[in-house]
C-alpha cells in the first residue's frame, strides 16, 4: 500500500514537472507569435516615408521632345494634308468634297501657292533666344527663363501671321466652290481639325515648353556661359 502511494506521489511530481517544462514553450510560442513580422514592419516604415517625400518634394517637369501644333497652325496643317491628298487620291478628293476636275485643279494651285509664300521662322526664333541669352545680366533659371520668353514671343508672332493667312486662303478656297460642295469642304476642315488637335502632331519648332527643355534648347544653339 505504501508503495502504490509512493509511486501515485512519484508520478504526481513527474507530472507536475512536465507541466513546469511545457509552461515556458507556450509562452516562447506566444512570444513568437506575437512579434510582427520584421519585414512587414520595414515595408510599411518604407510606405510611410515615401508618402512623407511625395507631399514635400516638387513636382517634375515633363520631358518634352518636340512642339506639338499651335491652335494658329491647324488650317495650315489641314491644307497641306488636303493637297497631298489631292495630289495621290485625287479621285476620292472630288467625291468627298464633291467638286470636278476645274475646282480639284484650283485648290490644289491655291493652296500649293500659300504654302510656297510661308517659310519657317526657326531660325529667327532661335537668333532671337539666344540674342537674349547672350546679353543676359541674370542667372540660372531666370536667365534661362528669360531666352524662352523672347523665343515664345518671336514665334508668336510667326504664328499669328500665319493664322491670318490662312483664313484669307480658305476664303479663296471657298470662293471657287458651289453651294454643293461648300458645305462638304466645310465639314471636312472641321473634321481634319479636330484629328490632327487629338493626334498632338508634332511641329518644327524647337522644344521650349518648360524649363528642363529649354535649358537643352539653349545648350544646343547658344553660348551656355
Amino acid at each position: 500500500m505504501r508503495r502504490t502511494s509512493t509511486l501515485m506521489l512519484y508520478s504526481g511530481k513527474l507530472f507536475s514537472c512536465s507541466r513546469l517544462f511545457a509552461l515556458p514553450a507556450l509562452l516562447l510560442a506566444g512570444t513568437c507569435l506575437a512579434q510582427p513580422d520584421p519585414q512587414s514592419v520595414v515595408t510599411e516604415v518604407d510606405l510611410n516615408r515615401a508618402k512623407q517625400e511625395s507631399r514635400t518634394s516638387k513636382p517634375r517637369e515633363l520631358t518634352v521632345l518636340t512642339q506639338t501644333l499651335s491652335a494658329e497652325q491647324i488650317d495650315r496643317a489641314v491644307l497641306n494634308r488636303l493637297m497631298q491628298e489631292i495630289n495621290s487620291e485625287p479621285a476620292n478628293t472630288k467625291a468627298r468634297i464633291g467638286i470636278n476636275d476645274s475646282q480639284l485643279q484650283e485648290l490644289f494651285i491655291t493652296i500649293s501657292n500659300a504654302r510656297g509664300f510661308i517659310n519657317g521662322s526657326e531660325m529667327a526664333n532661335v537668333r532671337a533666344m539666344c540674342a537674349v541669352w547672350n546679353e543676359s545680366t541674370t542667372q540660372g533659371e531666370s536667365r534661362i527663363a528669360e531666352a524662352i520668353a523672347a523665343y515664345k514671343k518671336r514665334e508668336q508672332l510667326t504664328q499669328t501671321f500665319i493664322a491670318k493667312y490662312y483664313s484669307v486662303v480658305l476664303f479663296d478656297l471657298e470662293a471657287i466652290l458651289d453651294e454643293e460642295s461648300l458645305p462638304l469642304f466645310r465639314d471636312y476642315m472641321n473634321d481634319r481639325r479636330r484629328r490632327l488637335a487629338n493626334a498632338g502632331m508634332t511641329s518644327w519648332g524647337s522644344p521650349v515648353q518648360n524649363i528642363s527643355a529649354g535649358t537643352d534648347t539653349i545648350e544646343f544653339h547658344c553660348r551656355t556661359n
